[in-house]
């Protein structure tokens, strides 16, 4: 439950504080003629009331660089506070200022008063009767501290507006809080915080950073863009329209498409989160653009909101799923999860919020004192105005994050594995390489291999290969598959990464994997140089692009190294080998000879060094390996797959070796055979 709630909270929390911060600026129109400066007032309330929280009582829980912003953070908020309060009035000389801090302080403590109100409503609240009514008491005093205020000024024909939507206000955030009450008193209630040693783990240090700078850059859309909408409706209702139309409709249809998404087996939350930073920062170019031009078009201003709602829902989401399994990574790498660990999570993001409110302030800030009363009081005035720097901050915060996201080092892949570790720890088994696997990359830095997934991305655009027989694929954690294919030169290692629909870990040669400048002469002997009519520095150029491929995106997709030059070292690449099969990962060999050159099409002579693995994993593991044979068919563009066997421990090794060679030359073979017999009948393959 508190997980679930944990992914709608800062959005939940960034949405309720939007209707009272449009409710603010359209009563500073009213009064003041500068909805801006409403707006503002009511944000450094609301950033006050913040601060006081996560530096009171839940200072324990913050970061230690948080802590040491204390100081800053404070004064940043004194000076804001002085300037609108104390300097900015005088400067206007309205004597209506007065009535709006009334309005803007009963509106921060009517919010405020929120949470013991709903208390009230909640049948499961143990407190006294007496305690429940006060904060009903309370609030009602409020309100009608704010109905006096609205009345005496505007009267009774052009308040009931303004006072109807106060009311309407408040019933909401009281609908909301309520909903969240049970959770959040859950989450408040957590106190043990240990010893905290999780937080150096890189996993949590990037999901934090993410965390951070996401709810900054709600909050921050929220407050600059949102302005747009609030200065330029006189009818208090229509921008309230507009705000839920822009919020909490798309909010729901991004939490509808997540669930359709998971429903379909993408479940990958970081996926989700950059997915949903790159839909919020589109949204925040197309009202830039706008801008920038000096021309609003409203049907755009709605379009970019909802856009960069939808992809709030989609990153707070994506962010709601990882902190939901941080406590499972945590305690899957060695550590203890404390008991505090939700309400730690919870003081983050309220430090996000304020650190997001704090920058808006200093934004919005500088606006008012440099317009002083002539204020922009529609979007057309915001555009006649606007510069591009005003963006910044919203878009460096969206960039930090996204750049985070893609820091972050658990994909579905590892979260698989970080569950399957903690079942087999509960049932008292013990996988010693899948602990060091989980623990590395959870521990240490490590990032998921975007660069090999865009590569691959790009090539199943123009790479088009169809699959045959997938349903031959029988995974099994506990005795995973290994792949015997051809290599047909780039074809078949090419078409098994992209199109075997099981995760796997290649064998690859270990002269293309690590060292760079070898690599690169490598590659410039044995093909660049070759290449008649270009001139020499392309082809140097040409190999170290090459080589800086192929060490990065082997090295992304965790491929073993098979050193041929030297048998001693076969050893290496056996163990690393066993280590990936005990883990769960599924293995690819090409078994060609390597000594030959390999045929474009059909298979060459094979191998048979490869079945030594199969000895070494009966003789270490108890266990037959399952192999399965498959044709990669670069004329026909296809891979289709034979039949899965196992190796025989009972039966000689040399006899062996010679049954599985024939067995995979007979089965790949076979499909060859198949595929051009179809092609020539003109049957599909």
């Amino acid at each position: 439950m508190i997980a679930k709630t944990a992914e709608k909270m800062p959005l939940r929390a960034a949405i309720t504080q939007l209707y009272g911060y449009i409710y603010c600026m359209i009563l500073s129109n009213m009064l003041t003629g500068m909805p801006l400066y409403g707006g503002v007032l009511y944000l450094c309330g609301k950033a006050v009331l913040v601060f006081a929280k996560t530096y009171g009582k839940d200072r324990a829980f913050l970061p230690s660089y948080a802590k040491r912003w204390t100081v800053l953070i404070l004064i940043v908020l004194l000076a804001i506070g002085v300037l609108l309060v104390g300097i900015f009035p005088g400067t206007i000389q309205s004597g209506k200022t007065w009535i709006l801090f009334a309005a803007v302080v009963l509106c921060i403590c009517a919010e405020a008063n929120i949470d013991r109100v709903s208390r009230f409503f909640n049948a499961d609240e143990k407190l006294p009767l007496r305690a429940k009514i006060s904060g009903v008491v309370i609030q009602l005093l409020i309100m009608g501290g704010m109905s006096a205020i609205i009345f005496t000024n505007f009267g009774w024909k052009d308040g009931w507006m303004p006072a109807a939507g106060f009311m309407i206000l408040i019933a909401y955030r009281i609908y909301v809080t309520w909903r969240l009450r049970g959770s959040r008193e859950q989450i408040e209630q957590e106190s043990d915080l240990g010893e905290a040693d999780f937080r150096k783990a890189h996993a949590y240090h990037t999901m934090e950073w993410v965390s951070l700078l996401l709810v900054m850059a709600v909050e921050l859309t929220v407050t600059c863009i949102y302005a747009l909408v609030a200065t330029n409706r006189e009818s208090l209702f229509h921008a309230m329209i507009t705000a839920v139309l822009c919020t909490v409709i798309p909010a729901e249809i991004g939490f509808l498409l997540i669930r359709k998404s998971e429903r379909k087996g993408m479940k990958d939350p970081t996926w989700l989160l950059c997915s949903g930073l790159i839909m919020w920062l589109a949204g925040i170019i197309l009202c830039i653009q706008m801008l920038v031009a000096g021309k609003v078009d409203y049907t755009r201003i709605f379009i970019s909101l909802i856009i960069c709602t939808v992809g709030g829902s989609l990153s707070l989401t994506g962010l709601g799923r990882i902190e939901e399994l941080m406590p499972e990574a945590v305690h899957a790498s060695g550590s203890e999860v404390p008991k505090g660990y939700w309400k730690l999570r919870l003081t983050n993001w309220n430090l996000a919020r304020l650190l997001g409110d704090v920058l808006a302030l200093i934004a919005l800030g500088i606006v008012c004192f440099v317009n002083r009363r002539g204020l922009p009081q529609s979007a057309e005035e915001w555009a006649a105005r606007f510069q591009p720097v005003m963006a910044v901050p919203v878009f460096l915060v969206l960039i930090g994050a996204l750049i985070s996201a893609f820091r972050f080092p658990l994909s579905s892949r590892y979260i698989q594995k970080i569950r399957k570790l903690l079942k087999l720890k509960e049932s008292g088994v013990e996988n010693p390489a899948l602990q060091e696997q989980v623990t590395r990359v959870i521990s240490e830095p490590y990032r998921q291999p975007w660069l090999s997934r865009f590569l691959i991305f790009l090539c199943r655009l123009h790479f088009r290969c169809r699959v045959y027989n997938k349903d031959h694929i029988v995974t099994d954690d506990d005795n995973p598959l290994v792949f015997l294919c051809n290599h047909g030169e780039f074809y078949g290692p090419m078409a098994c990464k992209i199109y075997i629909p099981v995760p796997i870990r290649a064998w690859a040669n270990s002269t293309m994997m690590f060292d760079k400048k070898s690599v690169t002469e490598y590659i410039y002997e044995n093909t660049t140089s070759r290449q008649e009519g270009m001139p020499e520095f392309e082809k140097r150029l040409l190999a170290r692009m090459a080589a800086w491929l192929s060490v990065n995106v082997m090295g992304q997709l965790e491929c073993i190294p098979v050193y041929k030059e030297s048998p001693l070292k076969l050893r290496e690449t056996f163990r690393l080998t066993l280590e990936a099969m005990e883990t769960g990962d599924n293995i690819l060999i090409f078994p060609e000879n390597p000594e030959q050159k390999y045929p474009q099409e059909g298979i060459g002579d094979l191998s048979p060094g490869f079945v030594m693995l199969a000895n070494i994993y009966w003789k270490r593991k108890k266990k037959k390996l399952r192999m399965l044979p498959m044709y990669a068919d670069k004329t026909h563009r296809s891979i289709t797959f034979g039949e899965i066997f196992e190796y025989n421990p009972d039966a000689p090794l040399k006899q062996e070796q010679e049954r599985i060679v024939a067995e995979t030359l007979r089965q790949i073979r076979g499909i060859e055979n198949q595929n051009a017999e179809n092609a020539r009948k003109g049957k599909e393959i």
